[in-house]
């Protein structure tokens, strides 16, 4: 049975610390090149790193630089899929949907990972993949999101966005923890975990303290780093703490998200209003 744990490990450093990612468009020399299912476009992997194929997503362990490779693009129609079976052939439903919707965004989505997985998820939702594969690929969306974010700061849309991929998961796998559950007793509570941290991330304390304070009751069929890592996060949502280490700091996405700049002041009239009659 497929598991998450290989993305589960992933996860649990990504939501402490990723690399920043720079902003040059993507080169194409010496990288294998894809051709769409749809029209034949030569399409390419937009990361460097030479990760492109692997068999299959649930076996992937690799470095959280690695995963700008994981999803392609096609720069003509925006078709997207997992690198390693791109090229499959595509339905022609499939194909007139991505034509009329996903055509327009084509080119972002062929230099943009954020872009090109915001496609893919989509095609994932519309085929209605596997739970746990519609999962893999949010939680990768959601590192290419962390990367935008500003160091030093944070924005706001930047977390909101982050915030609604975060959601999406927390849904997935709360449906996966009621209706397909992993078998191994750690694999739950890993999955347990990731839902409770997401929860209280995306400013749910409440919510996310019972989640937590389950997993932190079961420490020890986690492990010293997890079962320890648990117990902490169970202490920050008793606490309704929402603040989260990235990078050289921390950041309170919550609060990010919760900011509305002051609406702006009335316009001022050239003249008096006209006198009722």
């Amino acid at each position: 049975m497929c598991t998450l744990r290989p993305y589960l490990a992933l996860v649990l450093v990504a939501l402490f610390a990723v690399p920043a990612i720079g902003s040059e468009p993507p080169a194409h020399e010496g990288r294998e090149s894809h051709a769409c299912p749809l029209d034949g476009t030569a399409t390419f992997p937009i990361g460097s790193d030479g990760k492109t194929s692997p068999k299959l997503y649930t076996d992937l362990e690799i470095p959280t630089q690695a995963y700008t490779n994981l999803v392609v693009a096609c720069p003509k129609c925006g078709y997207a899929s997992w690198t390693s079976d791109f090229s499959r052939p595509v339905d022609a439903a499939t194909e007139g949907w991505v034509k009329a919707n996903l055509a327009t965004t084509a080119r972002r989505a062929a230099e943009d990972p954020a872009w090109a997985y915001r496609h893919h998820v989509q095609l994932l939702n519309r085929r209605n993949a596997p739970l746990r594969e519609r999962i893999g690929a949010l939680v990768f969306q959601s590192y290419v999101l962390k990367r935008r974010r500003p160091r030093g700061g944070s924005d706001p849309n930047v977390e909101r966005e982050i915030a609604t991929v975060r959601r999406d998961i927390t849904t997935l796998l709360a449906q996966g923890l009621r209706e397909d559950p992993p078998k191994a007793a750690r694999t739950r509570l890993e999955w347990a975990y990731l839902l409770g941290e997401l929860t209280r991330l995306v400013g749910e304390p409440a919510n996310a303290k019972p989640l937590l304070a389950d997993v932190c009751a079961q420490k020890d069929t986690l492990g010293l780093t997890l079962g320890k890592m648990a117990c902490d996060q169970a202490d920050k949502a008793a606490h309704k703490d929402t603040f989260e280490e990235y990078r050289d700091g921390l950041i309170n996405p919550a609060a990010a998200i919760a900011y509305k700049p002051a609406e702006p002041p009335a316009a001022p009239t050239d003249s008096a209003p006209t006198p009722p009659k």
